[in-house]
Order: structure tokens, then C-alpha cells, then sequence
């Protein structure tokens, strides 16, 4: 009898467990913004560019001093990617999927060797001389109980993150030369 309670209480609290975290949301939107003191070309021009990623993104060698960087042949625009591997890391890979000129750049996010993937957007709107970027991640957990009990902190880390980098971005992005196209001898 005794054997019986102790597995009905186990039983119990894994039901309890389950139908809580059937209550809990399932779905997130993160969406965080600053405004970028260069014209939207500008900073389209430089978030568009693979290689400058590594020097805002808050996923860097500052948290992972192991962290080495390559890229496709194609840097810019929609199809370009980042490998990198590292210790925290591991094996991934950044792809812009989307690349609208001067509206927006759609991304894939595969980290530690797939165990963490995401897909996020910047967004740009013109502010007289100036950019609102706006950056954006939202999804789906599903119905795994843990992935709900851990949303919460995910996107209070994510939140995070996202501050810290639209800050280094804005940072990088109005220090950065950008190569002004010469204008044709006509």
C-alpha cells in the first residue's frame, strides 16, 4: 500500500507538472529598438554586410574569446553567411535569408551545432537623417513542457541581448567609414 501512494504521488505531481505548463504561452515576440544617428542607407548598408556582424553582434569573441569567424564568398545581401565555431559556441551559422534594401534583413540563427536556432529581422525606417532600427525575434516553443517553463527566461535573456547589441550597433555603425560611391565626370 505504501508502494502504491508513493507512485500515485509521483504520478500526481508529473500530471501537475504537465497540465501547468499546458497553460503557459507557448509563442514570444521580442521586439527592441534605438535610433541610429547615419540615414537609413547607411545603416542598411552596414547591418547588410556579414563581416561587420562579428564587430556588434552580442554573441562575440567578448564571451567567447575562441571564437573563430568565416564567410561565404557573397558577404552582403540575402544568401550571404557567417560559420564560426568556439568553445561556448560550438559549430554554427549565421544566413541573411532576406535582404529588402533599406526595409529590412530577415536572418537564421543555427548555434551549438543546432541545438539553438532562431530567426530574427531588423527592420529600418527613415527618420529625416536618421534610422529607427528596429530588431525583431519571435517563435514557437510548441507543446514541449520545459521549453515553457524556460520561456520566460529565454526571452528575458534574449531582451537583454538584444539592448546590449542595438547599442553596439548604433555605436558601430556611426563610427564606421562607409565608401561614398564617386560621382561620374559628367
Amino acid at each position: 500500500m505504501k508502494l502504491f501512494r508513493v507512485f500515485l504521488g509521483i504520478f500526481l505531481l508529473v500530471a501537475l507538472f504537465l497540465g501547468i505548463a499546458f497553460f503557459l504561452p507557448h509563442t514570444y515576440r521580442i521586439e527592441k529598438s534605438i535610433v541610429v544617428n547615419r540615414p537609413v542607407n547607411q545603416t542598411f548598408q552596414y547591418l547588410n554586410n556579414m563581416k561587420n556582424w562579428k564587430d556588434w553582434s552580442p554573441w562575440n569573441t567578448e564571451l567567447d574569446s575562441s571564437l573563430v569567424f568565416f564567410y561565404s564568398r557573397n558577404s552582403e545581401g540575402t544568401g550571404a553567411r557567417q560559420y564560426f565555431r568556439g568553445g561556448l559556441y560550438g559549430c554554427g551559422r549565421l544566413n541573411i535569408s532576406n535582404s529588402t534594401i533599406n526595409e529590412r534583413i530577415d536572418y537564421d540563427l543555427w548555434m551549438n551545432e543546432g541545438t539553438i536556432t532562431t530567426k530574427a529581422t531588423f527592420m529600418f525606417e527613415a527618420l529625416g537623417g536618421k534610422t529607427k532600427l528596429t530588431w525583431l525575434d519571435s517563435g514557437d516553443v510548441g507543446n514541449n513542457p520545459i521549453f515553457r517553463y524556460m520561456l520566460s527566461s529565454k526571452i528575458s535573456s534574449t531582451e537583454q541581448a538584444f539592448e546590449q547589441g542595438l547599442i553596439t550597433i548604433k555605436r558601430a555603425a556611426e563610427e564606421h567609414t562607409f565608401n561614398e560611391i564617386p560621382a561620374l565626370p559628367y
